[in-house]
């Protein structure tokens, strides 16, 4: 069955994943106010897009707050878990501050880099004389488990940050002796980081548009300024401000003529 987002944050556990859960609930809560906004005819549009706004600059500080903590939370704990998903030497760790372990962890490398250097002068135009730099290193990694101890552990930290450094896959050196602790290990980590990508950080913006400065405002009916003592279109213009339209000569004759056709007027002979 395919997970969902909700399910995934629902049964998450580890660093980060409370910070997640107040993000989603922040952006869930201010998309729930808008909805309510909408809905609200006793407010007027004013006070929607300024109820509005406000809560968009709260939540999306918020969200700001706690988007990235809980990133850095879940990928830092990543970075632990796929430290412990790396067999070592008993009481040996990958990361020390140490002073004598941290020299011999460098004597380790120096010597490695040295062998893998051999390899590829005496192989001439076939690199590493059929050997890949990730058998070298499994090889040594091997022999630092079988070794044990604070000399073992060195030639581990060597290795493993030698694949770092070279950009190789860490898989391919050290799987082969993993056991369900550390696949187990491992798992939790690639969790974590799918988690991480998973933090947004966008916030719904308000669906109120906010009012254009210097624009009127509609008053009232009348709003129209001097375009409502217009006529309106098709009228005979006879308004209360209308001036009697006098009528024009050629007007005069025409109705003289028309009277003389019906024989309402005689002209003198």
């Amino acid at each position: 069955m395919t997970e969902t987002y909700e399910s995934i944050q629902s049964d998450a556990r580890g660093p980060g994943v409370d910070e997640w859960r107040q993000v989603d609930r922040a952006r869930s809560e201010l998309t729930a106010l808008y909805r309510d906004l909408a809905e609200d005819d006793t407010r007027t549009p004013e006070y929607k897009t300024e109820r509005a706004r406000d809560a968009y600059e709260k939540a999306r500080a918020r969200v700001e707050e706690l988007a990235p903590e809980a990133r850095r939370k879940m990928t830092r704990s990543a970075e632990n878990l796929e430290r412990m998903s790396v067999p070592r030497p008993e009481g040996e760790s990958l990361v020390t501050a140490d002073p004598d372990k941290l020299l011999l962890t460098a004597h380790e490398r120096t010597r490695i880099e040295g062998l893998m250097s051999r390899f590829k002068e005496a192989a001439g135009k076939v690199p590493f004389g059929g050997k890949q730099p990730t058998d070298i290193l499994r090889e040594e990694y091997e022999r630092g488990l079988d070794e044990g101890g604070p000399s073992g552990g060195a030639t581990v930290r060597a290795v493993v940050g030698l694949v770092r450094d070279l950009g190789l896959d860490t898989d391919a050196v050290v799987a082969g002796r993993r056991r369900d602790f550390h696949r187990g290990a491992l798992e939790d980590a690639r969790s974590a980081r799918t988690r991480a990508d998973m933090v947004g950080k966008n916030v719904p913006e308000p669906p109120f548009r906010r009012a254009t400065p210097g624009k009127a405002k509609n008053l009232g009916t009348y709003n129209g300024g001097p375009a409502a003592l217009k006529p309106a279109p098709g009228s005979a213009g006879s308004g209360p401000f209308t001036k009697k339209k006098e009528p024009r000569g050629s007007e005069c004759a025409e109705k003289v003529v028309a009277g003389v056709r019906r024989g309402r007027r005689r002209f003198p002979r």
